[in-house]
């Protein structure tokens, strides 16, 4: 698989989604104390890829980047929703997945990505594909990043990691 063409294609299909009106509408929401959802979500979607390369996964690119652009698609400022943490962890992605229907031409495997990107949490909704696989994990260390470590944009971490291992294999 040519990983160059590859990342080339994934980048115009998530350069596209990212300059949609409605997925801009993510910008509007804070997330993880330094960032909002619109930017943890393009780092949800760019670290996904990342690993879909790095563990030579066949994906569906156009899935891949809609599931991870609308994964916390809910639409409201967690702090100003009288919902616990807990409480908004459980339900943010059924909210997420009723808002992206009511906005996209969703398919199964994208509303798989989003209802089960929090999993095991809400232990029903378990990753039933690759791409629902990546952007679970990707949520995860993304959001760790962006919390404990302050990282607004996931590609500079990237970088940093691909240049150690570069020097480390040398």
């Amino acid at each position: 698989m040519n990983w160059k063409k590859q990342k080339i294609r994934y980048m115009e299909i998530l350069e596209m989604l990212e300059s949609d009106p409605r997925i801009r509408e993510l910008n509007k929401y804070p997330q993880h104390e330094i960032t909002n959802s619109f930017v943890h979500s393009h780092n949800v979607a760019v670290y996904a890829f990342d690993l879909a390369r790095k563990r030579q996964w066949k994906v569906d690119l156009e899935a891949l980047a809609l599931g991870a652009m609308l994964h916390d698609y809910y639409l409201y400022d967690i702090k100003k929703s009288g919902l616990t943490d807990y409480q908004h962890g459980i339900s943010h992605p059924i909210t997420a997945l009723k808002n992206a229907r009511k906005c996209f031409d969703i398919n199964k495997k994208v509303e798989n990505i989003i209802l089960s990107h929090m999993w095991p949490l809400p232990f029903v909704a378990c990753p039933r594909s690759r791409e629902a696989v990546l952007v679970n994990l990707s949520d995860k260390y993304c959001a760790y990043q962006e919390m404990k470590n302050k990282v607004v944009h996931i590609e500079s971490v990237m970088e940093r990691k691909e240049g150690a291992s570069r020097r480390f294999f040398a």
